[in-house]
């Protein structure tokens, strides 16, 4: 392999002069210049990055801690922060926590879990990483990341108290508000919600903005259509169930029923499909992610679609801003979901 120490000796003149070339400063002449990097081309010379940024104490390397990188808004979300680094010139390395595989029950193995986030810490820093990106794989308050604090780091799609660290997440509750504010411009009077449990951030605050938003339209809020899943298409098929059994199917008017997530909706079209009642028709339904089972339901089911990839790039953003030494105008960033309409509600 050449060397940068051969290829001065190649091209007759100092290591300085061939670094300053490869660096692109003025101070050597064009016909030098033209003469050395004829060189760097027909010998194929490489130069060693790596090197010269340990050298300046930089990598231009960023580390990506990876809840499960099987969750469903992982992949898109990491496809958005490497799309913004590679743009400036970073390289990404990560490392996958498996958090769904290795950890059944997360509350009783949770010093276990964070056994792991540190070794993962210590192996990127290892790598002299420039920050971290911690990618959580559900939105929670995380209260372990303060300790982390040797590189700028950024918590994507959930949240935390340490002052030092932005985050970014979904504005879950402004989405939720949007739905019912659309149902109530269609018409829809009798309101059906399929919510998962509240000690989930998401659940939790788009039930919140569900509320708001009956107040607003002066709704009555009947507790016994607002029924609870666990995120499952089998949740949303017994959900319905106890729907209808709790009088849904007899309140007059239109009806809707919106869910906390694509996978109950589907759940809700089982039940709707085996009692023969026709969604868009009889029952109007809709959902929130916008995963790719929401486009191949009939109707095409009505979602709420989270910009996975605009929360990557904006995470990628901050910490280059951060690594930058620019200031933030903000410690949260809150994204905004995009309403898409369907013919599951008409």
């Amino acid at each position: 392999m050449i060397t940068l120490k051969k290829l001065a000796e190649k091209c007759g003149v100092s290591i300085a002069t061939v670094s300053n070339i490869l660096n692109d400063k003025s101070n050597v002449s064009e016909s030098t210049k033209t003469r050395v990097l004829k060189m760097v081309e027909e010998l194929g010379y490489k130069p060693n990055y790596l090197a010269r940024n340990l050298r300046i104490q930089k990598t231009n390397t960023i580390g990506l801690i990876i809840e499960d990188i099987t969750a469903f808004s992982t992949s898109h979300i990491v496809e958005g922060i490497m799309g913004f680094l590679e743009r400036h010139g970073f390289k990404v390395i990560f490392e996958n926590l498996r958090m769904y595989s290795k950890y059944k029950d997360f509350e009783k193995e949770k010093a276990k879990f964070i056994k792991g986030v540190n070794a993962a810490y210590s192996q990127l820093m290892a790598f002299r990483v420039d920050g971290i990106i911690y990618i959580a794989a559900h939105s929670r308050h995380i209260d372990f990341l303060s300790e982390y604090n040797e590189v700028p780091l950024v918590l994507c799609y959930s949240e935390c108290d340490t002052p030092d660290i932005c985050e970014v997440v979904i504005d879950d509750k402004k989405a939720a508000v949007e739905m019912i504010d659309f149902f109530v411009e269609k018409g829809f009077s009798n309101i059906g919600i399929i919510k998962a449990s509240e000690e989930n951030v998401h659940a939790k605050k788009r039930l919140e903005g569900c509320l708001e938003s009956f107040k607003t339209h002066k709704l009555k809020v009947n507790p016994d259509f607002i029924v609870q899943g666990d995120w499952t298409r089998e949740s949303g098929y017994e959900a319905c169930k106890k729907l209808f059994s709790n009088g849904f199917g007899k309140t007059e008017g239109k009806k809707t029923i919106f869910c906390f997530n694509d996978l109950m909706a589907a759940g809700v079209y089982d039940y709707l499909l085996e009692e023969k009642m026709e969604v868009g028709s009889d029952v109007c339904v809709a959902g929130f992610d916008n995963r790719e089972i929401s486009q191949f339901l009939r109707p095409n089911l009505t979602t709420l679609e989270i910009p996975l990839m605009d929360i990557g790039k904006k995470s990628a953003e901050l910490l280059y801003n951060k690594i930058s030494g620019i200031e933030q105008s903000s410690k949260k960033v809150d994204i905004p979901c995009r309403l898409i309409k369907r013919k599951s509600v008409r």
